[in-house]
């Protein structure tokens, strides 16, 4: 994504817009989406970059749930900052973070992916890191062989993450992984180390992340308490220090020629804005149409989202 200074910038077609950090938003070209914020600032996307959603009509819901990569918005930020955590439970992961974050799997594994991009989630700091031992248990167990070449309690090496990965691939037993999108999975399975490490030299934090999040998802199950405080203490503060002049997720719905500009908030996915492609030329009876059919969709979504998690609650990462 690119940011850049717009002026005599005319901003037309826009359908939809409540109470948002969205002030204005234009689908102008067939490559860039304009977007103004309410602080007067402005930034434009390339649709190449952004996260594509398909056959968004028959939405498959057979699998647990359905994942968008979306960034908290700042009235669920809020409530972060509001909320009570003397209850929080490190015997999990998941405890730990749904104490704070409350939600379900989306808000668990959407603020997870926010604090990567941020850098405020560090996969290599100290904590993470193994104790150097010649201690192994007797009899020795599966975790033992499994992690004992690990450098950190997460699989952070991608060799390593690889072969976890398909190992749990073999054993089906890749849990709440299979709910993350494909493209993640696909980038994950397809990058070296070297590739990895390209990425984190050249800034590109979004893929970056996206790798990362399934090294959590796979090393959930070895942490410690103290590594558990760590990533859980990251990630709340990442969603707390949300800044209003954060941009919101932009995703493309191709089926309908649209670009909806959303955030995630205490009940799932939020549309803050929705725009046409000008070049689809669209009367405004399509476009409202198109636009209540999105807004169903989403709303649909977070529905069955919330109606899968509580038939997950005592699994994965439950207590």
């Amino acid at each position: 994504m690119k940011n850049r200074i717009l002026t005599l910038l005319v901003f037309v077609q826009v359908v939809y817009s409540g109470y948002s950090q969205v002030a204005e938003m234009n689908w102008e070209l067939d490559y860039e989406i304009y977007l103004k914020m309410s602080n007067d600032s402005n930034y434009t996307y390339d649709i190449r970059e952004l996260f594509h959603i398909t056959d968004v009509q028959n939405t498959d819901f057979s699998t647990e749930f359905v994942f968008y990569p979306v960034s908290p918005g700042a009235e669920y930020s809020q409530r972060i900052n509001e909320g009570k955590t003397d209850t929080t439970s490190f015997k999990t992961l998941w405890s730990a973070l749904h104490a704070n974050l409350g939600g379900g799997w989306i808000h668990f594994t959407n603020c997870i992916a926010y604090a990567l991009e941020t850098q405020l989630l560090n996969l290599q700091e100290p904590i993470l890191k193994r104790p150097q031992t010649k201690w192994k248990p007797d009899p020795v167990t599966e975790t033992w062989k499994r992690t004992k070449k690990w450098k950190y309690y997460i699989p952070v090496n991608q060799k390593t993450a690889i072969k976890e990965y398909k190992l749990r691939q073999e054993e089906n037993a890749l849990g709440d992984i299979k709910n993350l999108p494909a493209s993640y999975i696909e980038l994950f399975l397809n990058t070296s180390d070297k590739e990895y490490l390209k990425l984190k030299g050249n800034r590109e934090y979004n893929e970056v992340a996206k790798i990362d999040l399934v090294k959590i998802i796979l090393g959930a199950n070895y942490l410690g308490e103290p590594q558990i405080n760590y990533i859980s203490n990251a990630v709340k503060n990442a969603v707390k220090t949300y800044s209003a002049s954060k941009l919101p997720s932009v995703l493309i719905f191709d089926e309908f020629d649209a670009a909806a500009a959303m955030t995630l908030d205490v009940d799932g996915y939020n549309i803050e804005s929705i725009v046409f492609r000008a070049t689809a030329n669209l009367d405004d009876d399509v476009m409202n149409q198109r636009k209540e059919e999105i807004e169903k969709i989403v709303e649909n979504i977070n529905t069955y989202n919330k109606q899968a998690f509580q038939k997950r609650l005592k699994s994965y990462y439950s207590d």
